[in-house]
């Protein structure tokens, strides 16, 4: 972020330091938000925990209270049980063991009988009524009795008084009978414990068996069958006691649920937490603890805010007192800049002008072939460092091709073929690339000129690699008559050596290309000019950040 001031302040050193205090600021809102995310994110997880440590607690209560019910209607058994062993099977259908069943069952305030039946449905003998001649068709009960289950649950409408009731079932043996006993209990006695149980709003509690029939629940309602499918069951077939999250089959209210197996009992207690409940409770404990981040970080973000306009204000006095600074010496630098720059003009033409001086000493007179090929060669090196996008450096594999390709420097009628061989990448300034491209200009001529005046053409290879991080190597060679000549060949190698002396290289003759010919080895060093170094100078003031 950059901040515009009437002083026009927008330097590295005024961006950063209202880039760092936008960053404090924006901190200032996303700390408070990353605190609100992470205390609602635990807050709710308290929630649901104790959502379901409340579900568990009343399992627990429901547990104890249907098992120690079930208890007492079993203990009720072993009491018939052992009192019949005594009067023997015949006795069963008796007033005295009517008598005794009828003691045993009034201090009972929830009872609604007791009864011994036959497996088929029979009633031998009851709390209730004596003589009696029952036959009840099939139930769920007698059938899991006489399946080997040890105490069978249901729940029944009976007849003829029509009470609701809960019925307990047990295994009823003697040496002469083979039957059931069983007990009820008024389904209203067991209800009002759920209720009680179940006293937050929305809350459920509920009786269920093995194999999936709801026998009642906290408020009146009919048995219900629960799909095999469902979340409940599911739980249910993995362990005997846990929690699952679904909407409840009777009134569509989705609740977290706890459930516990009876122990030994066919049944499971299951108390189930309202999920909205939950979730209104998790808000009103969220609520005022996100209004205070809020605050805070309304706060926070205003005073960083004055803070951030305050010190880009002085920071842009700074800046455009440095920035002033910085265009004097920047002048100054320019300057001298363009000082080295006219100076390396006139050294390109004083180069001229001294190889068209040594010609006339001489010969007499002026080569024009040669001299159009060395004004070509150096305006080969201004064109690239024109088309640089530093205008400061260029590549010399592309300058050595585009000069070698050259009709002023190779005429194409000669019918000379070149193999350039010519990487790319080494840089260099103008200082040294003038120079450079003239020697290459001058030894190709003479092959041109020289290498081949018994035959039409021949072939010039000029070469250029890297010989190390400091070094380059330029080798041109031809198949031509290999002999130095003076006044021949050696005329033109004059100026080679004042511009080898020039760039502090080393030149050495080489074998030519096949058996003939004669090759020039030339190693010079790769640095930037001193125009270069002198822009990257008055490039570095610009760049340079206030202190």
């Amino acid at each position: 972020m950059t901040e515009r001031t009437g002083n026009g302040g927008n330097g590295p050193t005024a961006r950063k330091a209202p880039n760092a205090l936008a960053v404090l600021r924006l901190g200032s809102l996303l700390l408070p938000l990353l605190g609100g995310i992470i205390w609602g994110i635990w807050s709710y997880q308290d929630e649901m925990a104790r959502g379901r440590d409340r579900a568990q607690e009343n399992v627990a209560l429901t547990r104890q209270f249907v098992h120690r019910l079930v208890q007492i209607q079993m203990t009720l058994h072993s009491a018939a049980r052992q009192h019949a062993l005594q009067l023997g099977a015949d006795a069963l259908g008796s007033a005295e063991f009517h008598q005794f069943l009828a003691g045993i069952e009034a201090p009972q305030d929830a009872s609604h009988g007791i009864a011994v039946m036959t497996l088929d449905g029979r009633v031998i003998a009851s709390s209730r009524s004596h003589p009696t001649e029952v036959q009840f068709g099939q139930r769920d009960y007698l059938d899991k009795i006489a399946a080997g289950q040890p105490v069978a649950i249901d729940r029944r409408i009976l007849e003829p008084a029509g009470d609701d009731a809960l019925i307990v079932g047990t295994r009823f043996d003697l040496p002469d009978f083979s039957g059931v006993i069983v007990s009820t209990v008024a389904v209203t006695a067991v209800r009002e414990f759920l209720s009680g149980i179940a006293s937050g709003p929305r809350e459920a509690a509920s009786l269920m068996t093995e194999d999936g029939i709801i026998l009642l629940r906290h408020v009146p309602s009919v048995p219900m069958r629960v799909a095999p499918e469902t979340l409940a069951m599911q739980a249910r077939a993995v362990a005997d006691s846990g929690f699952y999250r679904s909407v409840g089959l009777a009134d569509g209210i989705e609740r977290l649920y706890a459930f516990s197996k009876l122990d030994d009992l066919p049944l499971f207690a299951n108390f189930g937490t309202p999920v909205r409940e939950l979730r209104l409770s998790w808000l009103s404990r969220a609520a005022p603890i996100w209004g205070l981040l809020a605050v805070i970080a309304a706060f926070s973000f205003f005073l960083s805010g004055q803070v951030r306009r305050a010190v880009v204000a002085r920071l842009a006095a700074e800046e455009s007192h440095k920035r002033l600074e910085q265009a004097e010496r920047l002048a100054a630098q320019r300057v001298q800049l363009l000082q080295e720059l006219n100076h390396r003009v006139k050294n390109n033409l004083a180069l001229v002008e001294s190889m068209i001086g040594m010609q006339l000493r001489h010969r007499g007179q002026v080569d024009a072939v040669a001299l159009r090929a060395r004004v070509h060669a150096i305006a080969e090196v201004h064109d690239l460092l024109h088309k640089a996008t530093d205008a400061l450096h260029v590549d010399l594999g592309l300058l050595l091709r585009q000069i070698c390709e050259s009709a002023a420097v190779v005429p194409p009628e000669r019918g000379i073929a070149l193999d350039l061989r010519l990487e790319r990448g080494i840089r260099l300034g103008a200082d040294t690339a003038g120079p450079l491209a003239l020697i290459a200009t001058e030894l190709v001529t003479n092959s041109v000129k020289h290498a081949f005046p018994d035959r039409p053409g021949g072939t010039i290879r000029v070469a250029l690699t890297r010989d190390g991080p400091d070094h380059a190597v330029l080798e041109i060679a031809d198949d031509g008559r290999g002999a130095i000549e003076e006044g021949n060949r050696s005329s033109g190698l004059k100026i080679v050596g004042a511009l080898v002396s020039q760039i502090e290289g080393q030149l050495t003759t080489t074998p030519g290309l096949g058996t003939s010919g004669i090759g020039f080895r030339l190693v010079f060093p790769v640095r930037e000019g001193a125009l270069a170094q002198l822009q990257k100078d008055a490039q570095g003031i610009t760049a340079q950040p206030a202190a």
